[in-house]
């Protein structure tokens, strides 16, 4: 019997360990060509995914990268835009966003489940039955939806257990790329936050106390010129590690936590993204990590560097691609005479209580938390008109801060009332909010200027044509009807063909509604309805005498 079980052991061996192995193919027929690389630094979150340009086009054949089952398909006007999720039986999960169009089948099934539910957009849930892929099937066509703004392919692979994105590239991906990575800009920011400075390979700062290194570092392919995120960064002092940072896997939880490992006054100054080698007191980020060190002429701490008075000594800082292609450099750090010049107690906002203030008519609370580190000089100023500054959009915040505006006797009896949001460049962006009473609530994730104003105005909403066109890549028809708010934006609409539900395709960045005609509606001419309201509730509505 136990021979029996050792010989049914050996053969099952192999079987289990081909398994474990998951070396997909690429999800394009074209070489790879990287606009985007994993974990890259954007606005607000660390890239999930590599973005695969497609030659400036859309409509590319996207194929499974390996044997899987379809288990969910994501339609939205935002974010991934169309995007299709594929399961495989080694324990990932790859994502393919900003598509066009989905294979013939699901495109159907897609139609068919958002109709019924009388949905313009949503996430679906095959069973694991229904949508079956091999590796290399044609699942979708590649495109430019959502918040894309020019056509690539967004591929993910992730640990299905977790649904936490990992670097595709460590799957074998292969992609050119024999240039190291660039040092672009290094800076050093004091522990008190009040004084920096620039310098360059081989200078020495002078510290008076705690200082920490800010790195300004992209990296690029041979076959594109894309400024591109690195894979890994490691510093030493005197030869010991003292922080690394290494993007191998993001957790969508935290990703956020950007706005504490890039410097954001920086990124206000600059427009560029500079990665802080230390961390912040609210940084719960498990992609970097620091080393703590006590030694006689300095010590380390959170990334922290204390230089004894009068010692000088080495950092060692490398940037590595995945390939590993590298960048290093050292400079030097001098410890001089701590005069302690630390900002008055007066203005300080500690990073872990919450804080009620008020500013002219504005009662605004920001939530323990919220705040990356305790945070001095907080600015808050009446600009007077109407204007108030509150952080002037250069602090960054992690979960929403509440404004209470409370409206004047004037402001009390009209309708219609929203923010304007200025960023530190002074771009403005609508923020709506509920009223009770003589009071406006409103909630934001950022800081800025912020002024009151109304929108009356119904949305601008007009046909581009009285008949259908086909969709590309797709066995449906569309028609396109042009639409336009110039204050607080389309926030709903809807759209009937004779009385009945027919689903809608936001293209916000062309301001589009693109009605998707039901397969079961006969030639002739009909009837469409469409609904427009824009965020304050303001509604246009337009019936046409459509021909299909």
């Amino acid at each position: 019997m136990q021979k029996f079980i050792l010989f049914i052991g050996i053969f099952l061996t192999p079987v289990v360990q081909k398994a474990q192995i998951f070396e997909p193919q690429p999800p394009l027929d074209i070489p790879l060509v990287l606009s985007g690389t994993f974990a890259e630094l954007r606005g607000n979150h660390f890239h999930g995914g590599i973005d695969i340009k497609t030659q400036g086009r859309s409509g590319l054949k996207v194929y499974s990268a390996e044997d899987g089952y379809v288990n969910r398909i994501a339609v939205s006007p935002y974010g991934y835009g169309n995007a299709l999720y594929i399961r495989h039986p080694e324990g990932y999960t790859s994502v393919y966003g900003h598509l066009n169009a989905f294979a013939t089948e699901i495109e159907q099934w897609v139609e068919d489940q958002l109709r019924d539910r009388s949905k313009n957009e949503g996430n679906l849930y095959p069973s694991p039955e229904q949508f079956k892929v091999t590796r290399g099937q044609l699942v979708a066509f590649s495109g430019n939806t959502g918040g894309s703004f020019g056509p690539h392919l967004h591929f993910e692979i992730r640990d299905t257990r977790t649904e936490e994105p990992l670097n595709p590239l460590e799957f074998g991906l292969k992609v050119k790329d024999t240039r190291k990575p660039d040092m672009r800009g290094l800076r050093w920011t004091a522990q008190d936050f009040n004084t920096t400075g620039s310098f360059r390979p081989g200078d020495t700062i002078p510290a008076e106390m705690a200082v920490g290194i800010d790195l300004f570092t992209t990296d690029k392919q041979d076959l594109a010129n894309n400024n591109n995120g690195v894979y890994i960064i490691e510093a030493s002092v005197e030869g010991k590690s003292f922080f690394t940072a290494h993007y191998r896997r993001i957790n969508f939880n935290t990703t956020r936590f950007i706005n504490a490992h890039i410097n954001y006054d920086l990124y206000c100054s600059q427009e560029v993204r500079y990665t802080r080698l230390y961390e912040l007191e609210n940084n719960p980020l498990d992609l970097t990590t620091t080393y703590e060190m006590t030694e006689p002429a300095f010590r380390t701490s959170k990334g922290w560097i204390t230089v004894a008075q009068d010692s000088v000594i080495k950092v060692y800082v490398n940037i590595k691609d995945f390939e590993g292609n590298t960048n290093a450099f050292s400079f030097y750090v001098k410890g001089t005479q701590n005069s302690m010049k630390w900002m008055s107690d007066q203005s300080v906002l500690p990073w872990d209580m919450s804080h009620s203030l008020t500013l002219g008519p504005i009662q605004f609370t920001i939530p323990a938390g919220a705040l990356y580190n305790t945070t001095y000089d907080f600015i808050m100023v009446d600009k007077g008109n109407g204007q108030y500054v509150i952080g002037a959009g250069c602090v960054p915040l992690q979960s929403h801060m509440q404004l209470n505006w409370t409206l004047d006797s004037i402001q009390i009896p009209e309708v219609g009332w929203f923010l304007w949001e200025a960023d530190h460049k002074g771009n403005k962006s609508a923020i709506t909010g509920k009223r009770e009473g003589d009071v406006v609530i409103f909630e934001t994730r950022s800081t800025g200027t912020y002024e009151l104003d109304q929108d009356l105005q119904k949305p601008d909403v007009d046909i581009v044509a009285l008949g259908a066109s086909l969709r590309p890549n797709s066995s449906f028809k569309q028609i396109t009807v042009r639409v336009h708010d110039d204050k607080t934006g389309i926030e709903r609409y809807s759209a009937r063909i004779d009385g009945e539900f027919a689903r809608i395709d936001f293209d916000y960045k062309k301001e589009l509604l693109k009605v998707i005609v039901p397969k079961d509606i006969p030639a002739g001419n009909h009837i469409l309805r469409v609904v427009v309201i824009d965020g304050v509730g303001n509604t246009t509505v337009e019936e046409y005498d459509i021909i299909l």
